[in-house]
C-alpha cells in the first residue's frame, strides 16, 4: 500500500499529515511501515536526527524513515526507479510529495493520493486549476481546518469536486508536539481522531 500526500501551496500541512499517517497506519500493521520523504522535511516534523544521507532511519518500533530526495525536474526514469523500490517495501508507505509533480510510474503505482490543504482561497484557486488542466489527480481532500475562515468543509469540498476524507483542527497541541519533537512518540489525540477514518479505511483494506 502506498499513499501519497501532497499539496498544491506550501505550508499546506503535508507534511505533518503524512507524518502521522505514517505513524498510526506502522503501529497497526504488524511488520510496520515506512514514511518516504521526498522533499527533506520529515525528519524536522518527526523530532529525529537528519538521516545519514539515504539510509533508511528507525523513527520508533514501527516506523522506518526512507529519505529520497527528489527534484523539480526529475526524469520519468528517477520516479520509476523510487516506484519500483516503495513497491517492494511490506507494509504501509506513506509518501510526503509537498509540492512536487510525481511522476506518473509513482502516481500509477500509489493505492491513493490525497490533497492536504487549507480552507484558503489562494490554495483552492490553484488547487482546482491543476485538478482541471489533469495536473493534480487526487482521491480525496485533507482538510486542515484554521479558525476564522469563511470557507467550510462543504465549500471545499465542492470547489476541489472530491471529498473531504478527514478534516484536521488547527489545534495547538499538535503544533506543540512538532515543535517539541514529541510527534514519533505520541501522536496528538486531536490529530488521531481526525484521521482515524482515514486509517481504518487503509488498515482494512
Amino acid at each position: 500500500m502506498i499513499i501519497l500526500c501532497r499539496s498544491v501551496k506550501g505550508g499546506s500541512g503535508t507534511t505533518v499529515t503524512a507524518a502521522a499517517l505514517g505513524l498510526l497506519l506502522a503501529a497497526r500493521h504488524r511488520g510496520g511501515g515506512h514514511v518516504v520523504d521526498l522533499i527533506g522535511d520529515l525528519p524536522a516534523a518527526l523530532g529525529i536526527a537528519e538521516p545519514d544521507g539515504t539510509a533508511i532511519t528507525e523513527v520508533n518500533s514501527a516506523l522506518r524513515l526512507l529519505p529520497r530526495h527528489m527534484r523539480p525536474d526529475a526524469s520519468e526514469t528517477q520516479w520509476l526507479s523510487l516506484a519500483t523500490e516503495l513497491k517492494s517495501l511490506r507494509g504501509p508507505v506513506v509518501v510526503d510529495v509537498g509540492t512536487l509533480m510525481p511522476g506518473s510510474a509513482l502516481v500509477e503505482a500509489a493505492t491513493a493520493s490525497y490533497l492536504v490543504t487549507r480552507p484558503c482561497y489562494l490554495a483552492l484557486r490553484r488547487a482546482t486549476h491543476k485538478i482541471h488542466q489533469s495536473e493534480v489527480v487526487v482521491d480525496g481532500c485533507v482538510l486542515v481546518n484554521e479558525p476564522g475562515r469563511a470557507l467550510t468543509r462543504n465549500d471545499v469540498a465542492s470547489v476541489l469536486q472530491t471529498s473531504v476524507c478527514a478534516d484536521v483542527p488547527f489545534e495547538t497541541a499538535i503544533s506543540r508536539a512538532v515543535d517539541a519533537g514529541l510527534l514519533s512518540h505520541r501522536v496528538p489525540r486531536a490529530l488521531d481522531e481526525a484521521l482515524a477514518d482515514l486509517i481504518a479505511e487503509h488498515t482494512t483494506k
